[in-house]
């Protein structure tokens, strides 16, 4: 039999494929909470809103939303006991995050354009 740390090495490899399990699981709740949560704050753009915030912070608030912190829990906890998910969980969550800075931009441009280009109202071509 072979020795882990203590453990038989078989029981470790199936702690970590239920390890993987978990933090895939978890991934993938964050990434549906995220997308539901960025949803409707680009429904709730508007003029005002868009002078206060911007992208960035929009996309920070919803990082730290409280709906999706016992799933970062959880990962953060699996990331501790196996080391080896860490790549894999930031390449996830960066790829995820991109996403919704993306949304979140593109809820931003109409105001954005309209903002950049208020000084031009009223100019008519001749």
């Amino acid at each position: 039999m072979l020795y882990t740390e203590g453990n038989l090495y078989a029981e470790d490899r199936a702690l970590r494929h239920i390890a993987r399990g978990k933090v895939n699981s978890a991934l993938a709740q964050v990434e549906t909470k995220t997308v539901h949560l960025v949803e409707r704050l680009a429904g709730k753009i508007d003029a005002h809103l868009s002078r206060k915030c911007t992208a960035d912070q929009l996309l920070h608030l919803v990082q730290n939303h409280e709906s999706l912190q016992p799933e970062h829990a959880l990962i953060d906890r699996y990331i501790k006991a196996f080391p080896e998910l860490e790549e894999r969980v930031l390449s996830h969550r960066e790829r995820m995050l991109d996403k919704a800075h993306a949304r979140l931009r593109e809820a931003f441009a109409p105001f954005e354009y309209a903002h950049r280009y208020a000084h031009t109202k009223g100019l008519r071509p001749q």
